[in-house]
């Protein structure tokens, strides 16, 4: 079997060949934990939630820790804070093991294939994250599958810049970090990281505008779910600003584009390569990208940073969410030797 699987900061989304069809599934990395008591079992039973047991609690999962958490006023933890799992945080594991068990099937045997991203975009088990690499390509491996890591950037290009000979500019704007690249054929000619994402702009909104929740016991913590669903509605403008609230986020996420872009800028001036000089698709992905005035947004800042690049058009990625996992397949489908053309009449079936 042939697999790809997009591991972000805030979800992790699969995609896979099965018969005649293909298989996708995307589940938030995040989960809430309550306590191991009789009423919580049936609370959860009833509910048909499914649940794990860990330290005497019962651990719930992706869309419906989201609901758990705020029915029964318990933190949303998110699974990979900074991309990477605390040094000790069994529970932290055992939902990793979780997801992705859920979204790869188990399969025997010795030809199967899983082209991967790692979280923030990291494509070796190195530095400071190098454990946690380790830990989710193992358990990819005890599912069946062989593993291979590519970075987000080079999946995005090759899942939605076919018209334009896998070239352009690619930005995935992450929970935890910002990727650049300008791609040449589906390889990087100069990229840029930037270790700051979408994340740290929700919590610090969620304490600037005091977005919290309160336990039985007066303990408070950030209301993820409700600032999540009043973005996910997208009854605000980054641009044009109906309240604070838009001003604020619309000033966040500027300041944001505008540091990825000065980071790689100086690579850009220092680099001759004479697809510089061309007009260049720029196509973007991730959760904000869809947020109303975010593409203005970016049009501002590659104004501002006066990055030495020509940009033919803006876009949101077509695929979104599941582009970069829509890449891994098309690049683990040419590593198997097999044609494109097979998975793209799959899709549009």
């Amino acid at each position: 079997m042939i697999a790809a699987l997009d591991l972000g900061c805030s979800e992790f989304r699969s995609l896979r060949r099965e018969d005649q069809r293909l298989v996708a599934r995307r589940i938030p990395a995040v989960y809430t934990v309550v306590d191991d008591l009789p009423t919580n079992r049936k609370a959860l039973e009833q509910s048909h939630i499914p649940y794990s047991t860990a330290s005497d609690a019962l651990i719930v999962i992706g869309e419906a820790a989201i609901e758990v958490s705020t029915l029964l006023s318990r933190p949303l933890v998110p699974l990979l804070l900074e991309g990477r799992l605390a040094d000790q945080d069994p529970i932290g594991r055992q939902v990793c093991a979780w997801l992705i068990e859920l979204l790869l099937p188990a399969m025997p045997g010795e030809n199967n294939q899983c082209l991967m991203t790692l979280p923030r975009g990291e494509i070796s088990a190195q530095g400071a994250n190098g454990w946690t690499a380790e830990f989710l390509q193992h358990v990819v491996q005890l599912q069946g599958y062989q593993t291979i890591t590519v970075s987000p950037t080079e999946a995005l290009a090759l899942a939605e810049l076919g018209e334009n000979e896998f070239s352009g500019i690619c930005m995935c704007i992450g929970a935890e970090s910002v990727h650049f690249a300008v791609m040449h054929q589906s390889h990087p000619l100069v990229e840029s990281r930037l270790l700051k994402g979408s994340r740290e702009i929700v919590d610090d909104f969620a304490h600037a505008r005091r977005k919290y929740l309160w336990d039985h016991e007066g303990n408070s913590f950030i209301n993820l779910p409700a600032i999540h669903q009043w973005l996910a509605q997208g009854d605000l403008c980054l641009v044009a600003h109906q309240s604070a609230d838009d001003e604020w986020l619309g000033e966040a996420y500027a300041e944001l584009l505008l540091s990825s872009m000065f980071s790689v800028k100086r690579k850009l001036q220092s680099c001759p390569d004479p697809l510089l000089k061309q007009p260049l698709p720029l196509v973007l992905s991730g959760g904000p990208v869809r947020l109303p005035g975010f593409t203005q947004l970016v049009e501002e800042a590659l104004k501002m940073s006066g990055l030495p690049v020509q940009i033919d058009g803006i876009r949101v990625a077509s695929f979104d969410p599941y582009s970069i996992a829509r890449g891994l397949l098309i690049q683990a489908t040419l590593n198997a030797g097999e044609g494109v053309e097979g998975m793209l009449v799959l899709e549009a079936a």
